[in-house]
């Protein structure tokens, strides 16, 4: 089997690699990703696959992470992506196949994150198990019987975007539990509205010098996360939940806050033997779940 390239795009950056049969990440660049149009993030994406191609002529194929709501069998971006401009029907796979001459895969990023940490982060083959990133909003993957899962249309999978209620507000489970909604909270209960500087790792830094607020915004975060990945285990009875996102980064102490609380919620038989972890790949994740997609459509 020959080397593949792997593709991470996203609102602000494109990664790219050249992933090895056995799993590694041979070489990595990233650049900017362009928010003029669409023709020119297809150009960004045509220079790097080229550019990789200088590095490694032998690679058999592409494989390509992108926000939105993608048909993983045909490459068409159907559209979700608000990070990129015009970035709907669009046959990404075809149009990058005729620029670059080699099969090109293209999958939903959180899916293919999660597929990587599933794959590579992990130390056991995982059959049943549940990616939840946190970040902006919520996303993340499901595999099932040890395939990821997609849904009818291609559009399942939106993790954070069922109905959430708390404190007399509505909304979706993400517009309460998300990295952006723990910042906005701080700022509106401390007033910092317009202080840019506050962000997930400041509140964190605050609340291990004894900031009140950052503990109490912290608390009420690890509550209604581990809420929703409660429902979550019930639903799917996972083997393991991976926690993805800059908020896995802050220590043992959020995952076992995390932990604790989803645990509550959970049912007894759906959480026997449940582990519910940090992801471990960190930003490399896109990347080898976009190659080893690319091997494994390859194969078929």
């Amino acid at each position: 089997m020959s080397p593949v390239i792997s593709i991470d795009l996203g609102g602000t950056a494109i990664k790219y690699g050249i992933l090895d049969p056995g799993g590694n990440l041979l070489w990595n660049r990233q650049a900017p990703t362009p928010t003029s149009s669409k023709n020119a993030v297809i150009e960004a994406l045509t220079t790097c696959i080229r550019e990789a191609l200088e590095r490694e002529p032998d690679a058999a194929a592409v494989g390509i992470g992108t926000p939105g709501l993608v048909d993983s069998e045909t490459g068409l971006v159907k559209g979700g992506a608000f990070q990129l401009p015009e970035w709907e029907n669009l046959p990404l796979g075809d149009i990058l196949k005729e620029r670059t001459g080699l099969p090109v895969f293209v999958d939903n990023d959180a899916n293919l994150m999660g597929l990587g940490e599933f794959r590579f982060g992990m130390k056991e083959h995982l059959r049943n198990a549940v990616f939840i990133t946190v970040g902006t909003g919520i996303g993340g993957a499901i595999i099932i019987n040890g395939e990821l899962y997609r849904g009818h249309f291609f559009a399942g999978t939106e993790l954070g975007c069922f109905p959430f209620s708390s404190e007399g507000r509505q909304g979706y489970w993400e517009d309460f539990a998300s990295a952006a909604a723990l910042v906005d909270r701080y700022k509106q209960l401390s007033g910092k509205t317009e202080d840019e500087s506050v962000n997930g790792k400041y509140l964190f830094k605050q609340a291990a010098l004894g900031d009140l607020l950052a503990v109490d915004c912290i608390g009420y975060h690890t509550r209604v996360l581990g809420q929703g990945i409660g429902g979550y285990i019930n639903v799917f009875n996972p083997e393991m939940v991976i926690i993805g996102g800059g908020l896995s980064e802050s220590g043992p102490a959020y995952i076992e806050a995390v932990r604790t609380e989803s645990l509550k919620w959970a049912l007894p038989d759906c959480s026997r033997s449940v582990r519910i972890e940090a992801a471990v790949l960190g930003n490399r994740a896109g990347l080898l779940g976009a190659g080893y997609f690319a091997q494994t459509q390859m194969e078929r």
